[in-house]
């Protein structure tokens, strides 16, 4: 009597011919290959893929170091120049202060002026014609005045110098009423330029502050990429992993319809 075969030794043994057929060095070769070609293939795609990522990232850095440096230099510039402007605000405000402290001593020197005219023509008014005839040759040394009944007699010479004299008095008060008005006029362009000063100190300030966050934009940019780039990496990792089991699978069946 022939042996009783089990099914499932005939089960086994049909699955270990098919696999001796799969794995026969023909199959083992062209899957070998297959596993090659794409794994290779997919490294190679990666690897661009990567060094691409990595030159993102390295652009980014350089970007970063390129603004970080100006950044810096900028804040040198600024402090720099704030140190200036400070100084030379500081020179106005002394200056300033010393020219309002000589308007305040020319104007008190101008109440006393006008106090002392004031006070000299009520003198003047009082005098004998005798004393009066003395300060006319005290304020016009060349004329020679004489008293006379009806009045005073001039001299040609005295009376010329004495006409002369007084045609400055229109002439002295403009150029006095022209020359408060340059002085204030000064001391609005004083005022001007302090403003001027101000508004380049906010000015350099606004610049100093904008630069700032640009760096931090780039900062933040750079960390984004770097970011991108560490995920990029990950996910490289697994692609080849995942490329190895899909090479064996495509080889496998592979293999088995060549079969």
């Amino acid at each position: 009597m022939d042996p009783i075969k089990s099914p499932l030794a005939s089960d086994v043994a049909t699955i270990e011919k098919k696999i001796g057929v799969w794995l026969d060095p023909a199959h083992l070769v062209l899957l070998g290959l297959l596993i090659v070609s794409l794994l290779g293939g997919i490294y190679l795609f990666e690897s661009k893929q990567v060094a691409a990522a990595e030159a993102r990232a390295l652009v980014a850095t350089e970007v970063a170091k390129v603004a970080q440096e100006a950044a810096a230099s900028s804040a040198v510039q600024n402090a720099a120049q704030q140190a200036q402007n400070t100084a030379i605000q500081a020179q106005q405000a002394a200056v300033n202060a010393q020219l309002q402290a000589a308007n305040t001593q020319l104007q008190a020197a101008n109440r006393q002026l006008v106090t002392a005219l004031a006070a000299q023509r009520k003198i003047d008014a009082s005098l004998s014609p005798q004393d009066q005839a003395s300060r006319w040759q005290q304020i016009v040394p060349t004329a020679k005045v004489i008293v006379t009944p009806t009045g005073f007699s001039l001299d040609p010479q005295g009376g010329l110098d004495t006409l002369q004299a007084l045609e400055e008095l229109p002439f002295d008060r403009r150029q006095i009423v022209n020359l408060t008005t340059e002085v204030s006029n000064d001391e609005k362009i004083i005022a001007s330029d302090a403003v001027s000063l101000n508004s380049e100190k906010a000015a350099h300030l606004s610049d100093n502050a904008n630069g700032q966050k640009q760096l931090t934009a780039c900062q933040d940019e750079t960390k984004k990429v770097q970011a991108d780039f560490t995920v990029y990496k990950h996910k490289a990792r697994r692609n080849y992993i995942k490329a190895f089991f899909l090479g064996v699978v495509v080889g496998f069946f592979g293999g088995h319809a060549v079969h």
